[in-house]
């Protein structure tokens, strides 16, 4: 507490105070420096009128001469002597007293207190009386043998007495800082950080400067050299508060003795103790104490602390959470902490946590943040079992290099596989940010080679119309990430990608972007001739404006790529397209109509063009080999569509109704395409979205003939005071009146001969806010099948309670026929998400009993008899943790004949907020498996 009463300021506040009674003429004062404190000296020869109460006279009618001890009084306008001073301050001088010491005074327990009765006889009971809160509920604090421990003082643990005065605390903060951990909303980020509790260094500055107010209830000045200021002191300098019950201030040392309900106020923290000595150099000695940081936040006690300057502190027998009060779900003790507010961080010796009151982790040494920024040092350990790598455990250690820049090395054991190294670096600059990672084993036990990967990502703003981005990702072998990656992360498990991409933007000329990728495959089943092409590189310019300002726009897109293949099995080639575009959109508020031209022109150079020869021709295709194929064709197009509603009330609300019909013509001559290779293209799956495509194929190598019509309409039913669907109903059909012929490979599919495409229908319900029923389907007149189906209800009350149960259905969609049932599981269908299915998927976040969560998932296949994917876990988040364990069987690796293997595993995340996250991936992992959950990202 460096500069809190400064002495000359505190000199001059008291003589003020004590201008009433000093018997000497104002003209009289003769004031000098004194040279040892630089200090004024102030004195009179002469007596003035008195005033206030007359002075005894003696028998030779002059003033009796007073003791030298004996004190005017500015208050009561009366001199005393020490036997008019307060009981606390008779017999003793305050500054020697045994609190300078460091012998801490006795204080009264809150809760009750009981003593016996003045009573005698038989009729002698207890008077009992209510100091603070009812303790009842609340947890303390027995000794070993069971019983209440008389001097929580010396307690290891947080006690019933500290939380009151944590309460105590709470209550003299400008706001609650666990306001941003137990109120934020599910699924948003979390505010910054609460701008109340942080300090500029101008602040740091001001405090030098600024004036010291005091008020108390009682104030005596000692020989000039002792201040004592009684009953409810509270003292302020700048953003410095002090209260306390008794404070003595040593004026020529600057020395300051507190005791008595302390409490010491800055925006950074607040501490509350039984006693508190203080230095002129900032040094000082607290017992008993409690306190909170605001920013992390946490709270915590420490029966001994230590302020060595106004940077470091120390602290005895100390705990510490970031729960918030009343809340020890998880607890830090020490027997002894240092803390350094220059780096924000404090270091912690033979230090151990408890959770729920079960020790769980002990160290020697460790180090942790108080105020939010980044330090070097160990992480806690992570530990977990799978069926394939056996128990695990890593431990991981954060480099903090500096402010833009960071790294992350895991030491990992692997039972069955041996040791294994996993490190990540960061970095962020003014233009870019991005980071590395490097995970090497060195010799596998199981396969005797050493194995690993890498991975590289950066993003870039080099100006302000040049960006970058770029994705590099490499590993050993095919079953490095099923074996040895992070199960819970992996998404695509048939290829690795890598891109690199550069854009800049041209204004009115158009948008550039050169583009390069790469594909590692690591599926085995997948055969040579499946691979997939990548472009080394692709060039794109895209380009548009409006004529005259007649609202028809002009468009282009020119694209040159050279594109190849990891396999000599694969025609490969370069390839130049252009696509300008004519159209005309009006759009109102009664709908829109959108006409538009569009011209396609491919052009190719072709090398190994046999593969491609041979492919065909195996389907039933028979094709002119050429090496510079192109085509050109036209595309019409024309998008309508208007809106109707009307409002009415029913059952005392008010609701609107809406329908909406839209039509969309679409008309794109025949061109023979089937000598050209499909590098990049694929047919769209039919959706109600994909009915209003110009083209029905992904990519640019194939544009699919057609003559059709498509008509749909929807129809909703909306709550006029909430804004959400209640009710909605869509259908929608294309009529075509000509065949398709453009197909990918082979021969052209029976179902392009309809004049109909399926009739596609979805009806949607919300039953409530929080419940709502989906079904969703395609028929097929032609054939009179129910081509594919989905129905599902859901619950999701917006606080991540969450319910889904799902069945999905669908035909082959060449043939609208049904798929042979299977027992084994395939690649075909694993990887490929082949056209037939038929399973059910349930998954669910619902609460179990005092925060408590369930979650879970069984995804099971009608189609290959088998469970797809399943697991159940439990998790807990409060204000102050988050817990989530999890036990899951999927499929996992594929051999060389298509066959998935499953895999069994066991998941923990452990997030002590404010301290240490373990494992995000978990969260990550349950967002991407449960429809609707959403994850906090602290």
């Amino acid at each position: 507490m460096p500069g809190f009463i400064r002495p000359t300021l505190l000199l001059i506040f008291g003589l003020t105070l004590s201008a009433r009674g000093v018997l000497a003429s104002d003209a009289d004062w003769k004031c000098a420096p004194d040279p040892k404190t630089g200090h004024w000296s102030c004195g009179s020869e002469h007596a003035a009128e008195p005033q206030g109460k007359e002075l005894e006279l003696g028998e030779d009618g002059t003033a009796q001469e007073q003791p030298k001890d004996r004190q005017f009084d500015p208050l009561s306008g009366e001199t005393t002597g020490p036997e008019d001073r307060p009981e606390m301050l008779k017999g003793k001088d305050p500054f020697n007293s045994a609190l300078a010491k460091g012998e801490p005074p006795k204080s009264k327990v809150s809760g009750w207190n009981c003593e016996p009765s003045a009573d005698e006889g038989e009729d002698r009971s207890w008077v009992c009386s209510l100091t603070g809160r009812d303790p009842r509920g609340m947890a303390h604090v027995v000794s070993e043998a069971g019983e209440d421990d008389e001097n929580w003082s010396e307690s290891r643990q947080i006690t019933r007495e500290d939380e009151e005065r944590f309460l105590t605390l709470m209550g003299k903060l400008p706001t609650n800082p666990w306001t941003r951990l137990c109120a934020v909303k599910v699924g948003k980020r979390l505010p910054p950080a609460l701008t109340e509790f942080m300090m500029s260094r101008e602040e740091r500055l001001a405090r030098d400067t600024a004036p010291t107010d005091i008020d108390s209830d009682f104030f005596e000045l000692i020989d000039n050299e002792v201040t004592t200021f009684i009953g409810s002191v509270h003292m302020t300098q700048a953003d410095q508060e002090l209260w306390a019950d008794f404070i003595t201030r040593n004026l020529t040392n600057s020395a300051v003795n507190t005791h008595g309900n302390v409490v010491y106020k800055d925006k950074t923290q607040i501490m509350m103790s039984d006693s508190a000595h203080l230095k002129g150099d900032g040094r000082g000695v607290f017992r008993n104490s409690q306190f909170i940081l605001p920013q992390v936040p946490g709270r915590g006690t420490s029966r001994v602390t230590y302020l060595d300057s106004a940077i470091l502190s120390r602290y005895e027998t100390f705990s510490y959470t970031t729960c918030p009060s009343g809340n020890q779900n998880w607890v830090l003790h020490a027997d002894n902490v240092i803390m350094n507010k220059d780096t924000g961080f404090a270091r912690a010796h033979n230090a151990w946590f408890s959770f729920y009151d079960l020790p769980v982790f002990w160290t020697p040494v460790m180090s942790f943040p108080i105020d939010g920024r980044r330090m070097s040092g160990l992480l806690s350990p992570v530990m977990g079992y799978s069926q394939i790598n056996g128990f695990n455990l890593a431990v991981p250690y954060y480099f903090d290099i500096a402010p833009n820049m960071d790294a992350t090395v895991q030491a990992r054991y692997l039972s069955e596989r041996g040791y294994m190294s996993l490190n990540e670096f960061r970095y962020l600059s003014d233009t870019s940010r991005g980071k590395m990672i490097f995970d090497i084993v060195p010799y596998d036990t199981q396969t005797k080679t050493t194995r690993g990967q890498f991975g590289f990502q950066d993003s870039s703003a080099w100006m302000k119309d040049l960006t970058s981005q770029v994705d590099l990702n490499y590993v050993s072998d095919a079953n490095y990430l099923a074996q040895l990656g992070s199960p819970l992360s992996m998404i695509d498990t048939n290829n690795i990608t890598s891109r690199a991409t550069v854009n800049y933007s041209a204004g009115e000329f158009g948008n550039v972007n050169l583009m390069a990728n790469y594909y590692q495959t690591i599926n085995p089943a997948i055969p040579k001739n499946a691979y997939p092409y990548f472009y080394l590189p692709k060039l794109e310019h895209n380009w548009g404006t409006e004529i005259l300002d007649t609202g028809l726009t002009l468009s282009n897109t020119i694209q040159m790529a050279d594109i190849q293949a990891d396999s000599s099995f694969l025609t490969t080639g370069q390839r130049f397209i252009m696509r300008p575009k004519l159209q005309l959109p009006v759009e109102s508020s009664w709908g829109f109509f959108k006409p538009s031209a569009t011209l396609i022109y491919n052009q190719y150079s072709l090398q190994n063009t046999g593969q491609w020869q041979a492919l065909q021709q195996a389907n039933g295709v028979a094709v002119q080999q050429t090496d510079t194929p192109n085509f050109t064709v036209p595309i019409l197009s024309m998008d309508a569509g208007t809106y109707f509603d009307r409002d009415f009330d029913l059952g005392g609300q008010t609701w609107q109704q809406t329908i909406e019909p839209r039509l969309f013509y679409v008309y794109i001559p025949y061109t023979n395409q089937s000598d050209i290779p499909v590098f990049d293209t694929t047919p769209y799956d039919f959706t109600y979205y994909q009915m209003f495509r110009e083209n029905r194929y992904t990519g640019n190598d194939r544009i699919g003939d057609t003559n059709q019509m498509t008509a749909a309409l929807t129809s909703r039913i909306i709550d006029g005071e909430k804004g959400y669907d209640r009710f909605r109903a869509t259908i929608g059909n294309i009529a075509y009146f000509d065949n398709r012929q453009v197909t990918t490979i082979g021969t052209t599919p029976s179902t392009y001969a309809q004049s109909f495409s399926n009739l596609v229908g979805d009806v949607y319900a919300g039953i409530t806010e929080d419940w709502s029923i989906y079904n969703a389907g395609q028929y097929n007149a032609s054939q009179n099948v129910i081509s594919r189906g989905q129905v599902g209800l859901t619950y999701n009350n917006r606080q991540n309670q969450i319910l889904n149960m799902i069945y999905r259905y669908r035909l082959n969609q060449n043939t609208n026929t049904g798929c042979p049932t299977n027992a084994t599981t395939s690649y075909s269908y694993l990887s490929t998400f082949s056209e037939c299915l038929n399973l059910t998927d349930v998954s669910f976040r619902l609460p179990l009993f005092e925060g408590w969560h369930m979650v879970g998932r069984w995804e099971y296949s009608f189609l290959n008899n088998t469970t797809l994917e399943t697991f159940f876990g439990v998790e807990r988040e409060t204000c102050c943790y988050k817990f989530a364990v999890i036990a899951r069987r999927y499929l996992n690796t594929i051999s060389s004949n298509g066959t998935a293997q499953s895999n069994d595993a066991i998941y923990v995340q452990l997030d002590l907020k404010g301290l240490s996250s373990v494992n995000a991936d978990v969260d990550k992992f349950l967002q991407r498996t449960i429809m609707g959950y959403r994850y906090q990202d602290y």
